[in-house]
């Protein structure tokens, strides 16, 4: 019950912060401003949109096989179409609820494939670590080519930050966090919860460690570093061909497209499904290459927009898939059988 209340908790906050960051962002703009946003939203070319969806999707074809790659190791070959489907049911229950779409996709996959969920979570950790390498080796390509574009923008931006207010609110945010802590667990019997449940828990964490070092005993290793690599060549391409949809960002080229995927991709952790966040970061992008705010906000609401709406068609799709394709074959195994 606590760790409910601390989840609810923690989706609530971060909630709270997408709405006010999205508040914030459109105080200052004016009903004539607001009515170019919508404009922005008539007149984009959804082929140049609909193309990035496409591409979203094919990463997750290439998530979804190395993530049977790394189950291979510890004895697993779960079916293609059910893995990934449960890729696809990660993104949209992450949506609903924080880390929830963690837990549901190796739930379907010991649901439809009997792959014990402490190991499926092994291996979603590790390739967790590898795509933070990835994120961060891309923060270094960047740093390299574009620093003196960024070190520019950021300093401006630092120069406008109210640090006192700032500390205050972090502090504040902490000695809230921590009080919250006090009272969720202050009744909690710890002793007699150890005891009790320290054979599971011994069980369950050989079983994490067995995924998570399930690379060390890959076989595929190219096509490994071939998906991985698919992966991030479709995430950079996303944002590439989704400036084209507006006239104004069409012209710009890969090393944007590389700097919207690199702190964009921090921005939707920041808050619930992204949201503020993710429009904020990008517009602050656009416009260290050049572009109007407006224009730039105009965009980030527009591919986050159209992110979230793949994101929860392909989740209840796949949903959908996962019920039909499961009972059609066992239907077949049972005709077989018989």
């Amino acid at each position: 019950m606590k760790k409910q209340l601390g989840n609810f908790l923690k989706f609530i906050i971060s909630l709270g912060i997408g709405v006010g960051l999205v508040f914030w962002s459109l105080k200052d703009v004016t009903a004539e401003q607001k009515k170019m946003i919508l404009d922005a939203f008539k007149s984009a070319n959804y082929f140049w949109l609909f193309l990035l969806m496409l591409i979203g999707l094919a990463s997750n074809f290439f998530r979804a096989q190395r993530w049977r790659l790394l189950l291979r190791p510890i004895g697993y070959n779960p079916n293609y179409w059910n893995t990934f489907s449960a890729v696809m049911a990660m993104f949209f229950f992450n949506l609903l609820f924080p880390r929830l779409g963690e837990l549901m996709r190796c739930t379907i996959l010991y649901r439809y494939e009997k792959v014990p969920v402490e190991k499926s979570i092994g291996t979603m950790v590790l390739e967790r670590i590898i795509d933070l390498v990835c994120i961060l080796v891309l923060g270094v390509i960047i740093l390299l080519f574009e620093y003196q574009r960024f070190y520019v923008f950021f300093a401006e931006i630092a120069a406008k930050i109210n640090f006192v207010k700032v500390g205050v609110a972090g502090i504040t945010a902490i000695i809230v966090a921590i009080i919250a802590f006090y009272f969720l667990n202050k009744k909690k019997a710890i002793h007699n919860e150890i005891v009790r449940e320290e054979h599971i828990i011994i069980v369950k964490l050989k079983g994490l460690w067995q995924g998570l070092i399930s690379i060390k005993d890959l076989k595929e290793r190219w096509e490994f570093i071939f998906h991985t690599f698919a992966i991030w060549i479709c995430y950079i391409l996303m944002p590439y061909f989704g400036f084209k949809c507006m006239g104004e960002t069409a012209g710009l080229g890969l090393s944007a497209a590389m700097a919207a995927v690199f702190f964009g991709g921090f921005a939707m952790v920041l808050t619930q499904g992204g949201v503020g966040a993710f429009q904020i970061v990008i517009q602050k992008i656009l416009v260290a290459y050049g572009i109007g705010e407006i224009i730039g906000l105009s965009y980030g609401w527009i591919s986050w927009t159209v992110q979230t709406a793949s994101v929860i068609i392909a989740g209840i799709l796949s949903l959908i898939f996962l019920a039909v394709y499961n009972k059609d074959a066992k239907k077949t195994i049972e005709d077989a059988a018989s």
